[in-house]
């Protein structure tokens, strides 16, 4: 981060949270959590980060939080799109720079398509920790510890890379720093408008990395300066747990995994301390339900959420709902599942009156065969597979995506106008 920046980044976002909130915050029951083996520098890692210069401004969350009321209302939309597991080595400005240039060329097939303005989210400058389904994993008939991204360990199958180790939570806050600096000297889009600024995003997991970011302002008023828009994943959406604690205290906007074991009454608890005013741009649902799925599970949910009176945009992430492994074992999605459920989404957002607000998924500039198009081709993975964790779309296959988003919802905004005329008609 250049020295302008940080001094900019630091000014009047508030002060980090006392050791007696911190002590409290951590006595609060929370799943996915690294077990640092009583590392001793764990301490120090968590007093460094509290020194450490926001990422985000307060006036730049505003901002985002006024936008995503516009795509609640269904007047703009989202493309969340980046990397499943980001690798720090990355956030260079040229990396950063191709990432950036993918979201782009994205949201303008939406906006041309749509004529609606579309909201450009990376999945950057933060997505450093994954949440899994075991805490190990055979590799080569040797039993290891799990991969959790690079702020917790390292994926080389060996015992001293998969070692939790606390000092790469700093080192992944100088990486978002640079990711975040290389954003900001990109430019924000201004012919375009505010909406075509590149904002950050990830899952808020660790919390020995969240929790010294808290910035409190002289009116007592939270801010997570890690990212623009924090999320809670499918595994750590528990009620009580410290997760949604987290992001029903701050003032950034917030999202929500919901995957199809989600209960409509826990959903709408859920709601009620994520969104407690009702507040349009507060709160995004991201369903991840599988193509087989999300037809059957999705219209309740949409329905019980807007009953409740929750002004709630939802995206679709048809990717985690669709992972399957291929013949040699290795892990693929199949495009023909993802652009399936796309479409049953916006099927099921709609019949349900709820406001279907765009897309999340897992995608890289890079030319990588990780997905196939069917299950005819499953066996089609090669070298071009170099991704930390899940399987992402290339350019070509999400562009696919993206496409088939917009050829549904056009035929669904013609079908709806013709209705109306119809009604106007008798």
């Amino acid at each position: 981060m250049s020295d302008n920046t940080a001094l900019l980044l630091a000014e009047d976002e508030g002060a980090a949270l006392s050791s007696d909130e911190m002590r409290r915050w951590r006595a609060l029951p929370a799943r996915q959590q690294p077990d640092w083996l009583d590392d001793p520098q764990l301490e120090s890692v968590r007093e460094h980060l509290s020194t450490r210069p926001a990422l985000v401004t307060r006036d730049e969350v505003a901002t985002l939080r006024a936008l995503l009321a516009e795509v609640a209302q269904g007047r703009f939309q989202v493309l969340q799109a980046g990397d499943c597991a980001e690798d720090p080595a990355e956030c260079a400005a040229g990396p950063v720079s191709r990432k950036a240039d993918l979201l782009d060329e994205l949201a303008e097939v939406m906006r041309s398509r749509s004529g609606r303005p579309v909201l450009r989210v990376g999945r950057i400058a933060g997505q450093f920790a994954k949440p899994r389904s075991r805490p190990v994993e055979l590799v080569g008939g040797r039993e290891l510890p799990v991969y959790r991204g690079h702020m917790v360990n390292r994926p080389e199958p060996d015992d001293r890379a998969r070692r939790p180790v606390p000092s790469w939570m700093a080192a992944c806050y100088d990486a978002a720093a640079v990711a975040v600096d290389a954003l900001r000297l990109r430019g924000t889009g201004e012919a375009m408008g505010p909406y075509a600024h590149v904002w950050t995003s990830h899952e808020a997991l660790v919390l020995d990395y969240e929790l010294p970011l808290l910035r409190r302002d002289r009116d007592g008023r939270l801010l997570l300066t890690s990212t623009h828009w924090p999320w809670i994943g499918e595994r750590t959406r528990q009620a009580d747990g410290a997760h949604v604690r987290l992001l029903a205290s701050v003032d950034n906007p917030v999202a929500c995994k919901v995957g199809p074991s989600a209960d409509t009454d826990d959903l709408v608890r859920l709601c009620s301390l994520l969104d407690p005013d009702r507040t349009p741009g507060r709160l995004t649902l991201i369903a991840r339900m599988g193509a087989d799925a999300v037809t059957e599970r999705l219209p309740a949910l949409v329905a019980a959420v807007r009953a409740a009176g929750h002004p709630v945009s939802w995206l679709s992430d048809p990717m985690h709902g669709n992972t399957v492994n291929a013949p040699g074992g290795m892990k693929t999605r199949h495009v023909d599942s993802i652009v399936r459920e796309v479409v049953g989404f916006q099927d099921a957002v709609a019949a349900a009156g709820g406001v279907a607000g765009g897309l999340h998924l897992e995608a890289t500039p890079y030319d990588v065969t990780e997905c196939v198009a069917d299950a005819s081709r499953a066996d089609g993975l090669d070298g071009a597979y170099t991704t930390l964790c899940d399987p992402r779309l290339n350019p070509w296959q999400a562009l696919e995506v993206v496409s088939a988003w917009h050829d549904r919802d056009r035929r669904r905004t013609t079908t709806a106008h013709m209705t109306r005329g119809e009604e106007f008609r008798r």
